[in-house]
């Protein structure tokens, strides 16, 4: 059936596990073909015996004294930290008092609406809507967890599944040219970390892997990287752990401006730890310390570098976007997109041509005449 809203919706008599019958409603289906197929699961879930009605503990008791705690055991620090935050800051504060059986499709939409629109919390020193990207990582989550409910019985159906997740917009790229480059590490010449922003700007590397990079990944006599390890942070503090994906995982070569850079930077390091004595804090043997030893949190390391670039009088981008300079410059320096998926550690090409279509040669009048004369053998006219 259809409401005002728009929306369908259905009705149905099921027989719970006790034999008690119980009118189940559920509403916020996009279409009618949904609404009958989730009534379609039930009324089957009934028919094994198996439909359980579901109970009445709220969204909040789910989720978090429940689901969250099962999260934290099997995920890394850093997202568990994240799913705590979404939860706890943008899903709970508005829906946690709702009984989970309660939840459909609408529920959610009407979520994801107000957080786009007055969404924020003032945490940030900013007030307003969430960005599209904040909301649909509300939405993974929650999608997440409601597929969990199903798996334990506590609802029949996920109302994620009902509910319209705002659309993916990429953002603008912001990238320095290599001019800009260079005019940062001339302003960094002094720096103390100038063979590490000379290792961010020549390899694409993220800040979380430059952050948990250790000498013994550095060969310095062989020109090479080898990534195993990321930063993040979580309450304030560095965390390191190893990389979300198998192909963020690899070994990069580096340039001979950067070993020279890197092999300054290490002795810089190691007169540091020389006059620190028994209160250096590093034990691991990491390439970015503090003057103590002790562990760079990755905030602190973007505000560095946006201060710096400020100074500098060049455009402030954030420190990730250095990745992107990084890799538009060696696509058009004509460095295959191949060689520069690896180095970047996409998981498939199809991610670095997405990102980064717009530098790679496309021309199509070009592309036809270059063709054209190699096919027929004919010398390309200037």
């Amino acid at each position: 059936m259809k409401d005002p809203s728009g929306t369908w919706y259905f009705v149905v008599d099921a027989r719970t596990a006790n034999g008690r019958r119980q009118q189940v409603r559920r509403r916020g289906f996009r279409t009618k073909k949904e609404a009958s197929a989730a009534m379609a699961l039930i009324v089957a879930d009934e028919s094994r015996g198996a439909f359980v009605r579901p109970t009445k503990e709220t969204v909040r008791t789910f989720l978090v004294d429940d689901w969250l705690p099962t999260q934290e055991r099997t995920l890394k620090p850093g997202t568990a930290h994240d799913y705590w935050k979404l939860i706890t800051h943008y899903v709970v504060p508005h829906i946690g008092g709702l009984k989970l059986a309660e939840v459909d499709g609408d529920t959610i939409n009407a979520l994801y609406t107000l957080l786009m629109t007055d969404g924020r919390t003032g945490g940030s020193g900013r007030m307003g809507g969430l960005s599209a990207k904040t909301v649909r990582n509300v939405h993974g989550v929650l999608h997440k967890a409601f597929k969990d409910a199903v798996r334990l019985r506590r609802v029949p159906i996920n109302p994620c599944d009902a509910a319209d997740q705002p659309r993916k917009n990429q953002p603008e790229m912001k990238v320095w040219t290599p001019k800009q480059i260079q005019r940062f590490m001339a302003f960094v010449a002094d720096d103390r970390h100038l063979g590490v922003w000379h290792l961010l700007m020549t390899t694409g590397m993220r800040r979380g892997e430059v952050l948990g990079l250790r000498w013994s990944e550095v060969d310095l006599e062989a020109g090479s990287v080898t990534i195993r390890r990321t930063t993040t942070e979580v309450d304030g503090a560095a965390i390191t752990g190893t990389p979300k994906t198998r192909d963020s995982s690899r070994t990069v070569a580096i340039d001979a401006g950067t070993v020279k850079e890197l092999k300054g930077w290490k002795s810089v390091q190691a007169a540091e730890r020389l006059l620190m004595g028994a209160g250096w804090r590093d034990t691991l043997g990491m390439v970015v310390t503090q003057p103590d030893g002790a562990p760079t949190r990755p905030a602190t390391f973007s505000r560095r570098f946006k201060a710096l670039a400020d100074k500098a009088g060049l455009p402030v981008i954030r420190l990730h976007d250095t990745r992107h300079s990084y890799a538009t410059a060696a696509i058009k320096a004509s460095v295959n997109v191949k060689v520069v998926q690896q180095r970047m550690g996409h998981s498939n090409i199809r991610t670095t041509l997405d990102l980064y279509a717009h530098v790679l040669p496309g021309d199509d009048q070009i592309a036809a005449d270059v063709a054209s004369a190699a096919i027929m053998g004919r010398t390309q006219s200037k």
